[in-house]
């Protein structure tokens, strides 16, 4: 019987090791392998880089499968969580994220009622909220006074600009009676923040009423 190559026994190596060869192909390629050492060590790494058992096949797939599920309900979740922070960082900045309305003649007007009372009206379309404190004596220019701190404050849902939630249908202006008002000499318009000046003396009364607008004064 003429002896077969290496090259050709090496070729059918893989096949060999799968096991879809014939009867006669594999009893040529095993006997082969007893007598060559060469081939039967290329059989040998072949077969431990190749050689998949048909009973762990369908284990490794599963394995796959599952890790690939695993990850895809990962990306989803994460997906969904940043969408859902994504939503509520931009709600809470529409909503929440407020900064004082700029004073202007258009948007407030002084009016001192027939009692004596006084009342800011707003001529804006909305805003978020209103701050105001009672009669407060300070210092000015070396004279006592009794003062009172207002402003209005706005976010993008509301705004002098933006009525965001709601059709404005007020009819003229929206009054707001000053606390305590007849015994106030002096209205100061402007964003404040007491416990800077009172508690935590990071500033000055003459800062702040520096820093803010004086709507009205009593003569």
């Amino acid at each position: 019987m003429k002896e077969i190559k290496c090259s050709v026994i090496q070729d059918l190596l893989p096949l060999y090791i799968d096991g879809v060869v014939s009867d006669d192909t594999k009893s040529l390629v095993k006997e082969h392998l007893l007598t060559c050492e060469i081939c039967r060590n290329e059989y040998e790494q072949m077969k431990e880089t190749l050689y998949v058992p048909i009973e762990n096949k369908a284990t490794l797939f599963s394995k796959l499968n599952k890790r690939w599920n695993r990850k895809k309900w990962v990306l989803i979740l994460g997906s969904v969580l940043t969408t859902i922070l994504l939503g509520f960082a931009v709600f809470s900045f529409i909503f929440y994220y407020a900064k004082p309305i700029p004073y202007t003649t258009d948007l407030f007007q002084m009016e001192e009622t027939a009692d004596g009372m006084l009342v800011l009206n707003y001529f804006g379309e909305s805003h978020a909220g209103t701050y105001m404190t009672h009669p407060i004596e300070v210092e000015i220019d070396g004279e006592q006074k009794k003062i009172s701190l207002v402003y209005y404050d706005e976010t993008i849902a509301h705004s002098p600009t933006s009525n965001f939630l709601l059709e404005d249908k007020r009819i003229g202006s929206e009054p707001l009676q000053l606390v305590n008002s007849d015994t106030v000499d002096a209205i100061y318009y402007g964003y404040f923040d007491l416990d800077k000046v009172t508690k935590e003396k990071a500033q000055t009364w003459e800062e702040l009423l520096e820093s803010m607008t004086l709507i009205w004064e009593r003569e």
